[in-house]
């Protein structure tokens, strides 16, 4: 998995959660996700998969479901 390296301090983010965006495709919620928050990175992930547990606000998890669409689970948040 790649992404930027995590940035932990001076974020700078107005916005950190995208609670609209669970059940939408995962790819379509990472568009609209680094769109509205830019510089950070958005990464689709699959919801069960482990995952690092550190903070970076240049970054959100997109959990998904194993559905065709592969439909956002859970609330994308920052960090």
């Amino acid at each position: 998995m790649s992404y930027p390296p995590c940035q932990s301090i001076g974020c700078g983010i107005t916005k950190g959660l995208w609670p609209e965006l669970v059940g939408k495709p995962g790819a379509q919620a990472k568009a609209i996700i680094e769109r509205e928050a830019p510089g950070v990175r958005a990464i689709i992930i699959p919801k069960e998969r482990p995952h690092t547990e550190d903070f970076c606000c240049n970054r959100v998890w997109v959990f998904v479901n194993h559905d065709s669409q592969k439909t956002v689970a859970w609330t994308p948040k920052l960090g």
